[in-house]
């Protein structure tokens, strides 16, 4: 039987190193890790550049400090639309990316909500049930 796992070993080894995400370079919009790589095989769009700020402008006649999300999809025609999922905690904001045929702006995705109460800590863009991206730090717009 050990001599069947040392055999096995260096296959494990190739086929792991194959699943590994890339490593990634600042700004890179890629997988940061293997789940999140095959929720993104998995998914039929690609997130190409996400934000997310709050808004804190003074003013008589403003809403009250808003959350804002953009998303603007790899693919300029990809017609989709995203939601608050349930899943989503007191620290992460999860944000369900769906196949829409008549979403408002084709290739961009939009979300607002009142900012909470505490702040969340990272947004969290899932498709398909996989995590596809994630954003670590919300931006503060004065």
């Amino acid at each position: 039987m050990l001599k069947t796992l040392v055999m096995l070993l260096p296959c494990a080894l190739t086929l792991s190193a194959c699943l590994a995400p890339a490593p990634q370079a600042d700004g890179d919009m890629g997988p940061k890790t293997t789940g999140q790589a095959l929720a993104q095989m998995a998914c039929p769009h690609r997130i190409a550049e996400a934000s997310a700020w709050v808004n804190h402008m003074p003013g008589t006649s403003r809403a009250p400090r808003l959350l804002q999300v953009d998303v603007r999809l790899a693919e300029a025609t990809d017609t989709a639309i995203v939601l608050r999922s349930d899943a989503s905690t007191g620290d992460t904001l999860i944000l369900e990316i769906r196949t829409a045929p008549n979403a408002p702006v084709p290739g961009r995705l939009a979300y607002r909500e009142p900012v909470p109460d505490p702040m969340y800590k990272k947004i969290s863009f899932f498709c398909r049930g996989g995590e596809v991206h994630a954003i670590d730090q919300i931006e503060r717009v004065f």
